[in-house]
């Protein structure tokens, strides 16, 4: 049901905490060691690596092919703050909802922003209702935008044929479905940390909280 402030209600996503019992304090050290095997292994080809822990990362290289997500190089992303900046005219028309197949997160656990939210809605509102728990929204534009552009800006972030994911559109629904199922709070804070650990050399990382400046391309 769609309420007027123009946030959908849903059940609540699935909590780390609740299905494994544990304290909120306790799951967040968990995912951190998770989130932190998987930033290495996301440049790592060793595939006994890939199969230890369940991090987003992890499962962006793990696959039945035979090599690993990058062709062993290291992968250069872009913050969320340069797309907020850079190729509006292109991407900020974009609607959520269309590219990632779901409705985009809400701040407050359980609800959803309308299905005409936009790319450039996220990304330009100063505000933490758009940008989701954790900043989810805003990071999964910024990965899908990476993505979408590998080979440009810097970028190295293949995807496509003989990788594990076929297409831009492909790996937006899979991380999509992982922050749903997961949590969007802890997703969203796991890919900040990848975005900030391989970020694109030369260009300043920018969060898009007005702390950082993307340097123009």
């Amino acid at each position: 049901m769609q309420e007027r402030s123009g946030i959908q209600t849903n059940k609540p996503t699935l909590s780390l905490d609740s299905e494994h019992g544990v304290t909120p304090q306790s799951s967040r050290r968990k995912f951190l060691t998770k989130a932190s095997v998987g930033i290495v292994v996301a440049s790592l080809p060793a595939r006994s690596v890939w199969a230890r822990d369940g991090g987003v990362a992890q499962s962006i290289v793990a696959s039945g092919h035979g090599s690993d997500f990058a062709d062993g190089k290291k992968i250069a992303l872009l913050s969320p703050g340069y797309w907020k900046n850079h190729c509006q005219g292109v991407y900020h028309s974009y609607n959520f909802k269309t590219v990632f197949n779901g409705l985009a997160f809400a701040k407050t656990s359980g609800k959803y922003l309308d299905d005409s939210t936009t790319f450039g809605d996220i990304l330009k509102s100063k505000g933490a209702e758009f940008k989701g728990p954790g900043n989810i929204n805003f990071h999964l534009i910024a990965m899908y935008l990476n993505a979408l552009n590998h080979g440009q800006f810097g970028l190295y972030y293949p995807v496509g044929q003989g990788k594990p994911f076929s297409s831009p559109g492909a790996f937006a629904q899979h991380i999509y479905d992982k922050a749903k199922s997961i949590s969007p709070q802890k997703v969203g804070e796991e890919l900040a940390a990848i975005i900030k650990t391989y970020h694109v050399a030369g260009k300043i990382y920018d969060d898009g909280s007005g702390k950082g400046k993307c340097e123009n391309s």
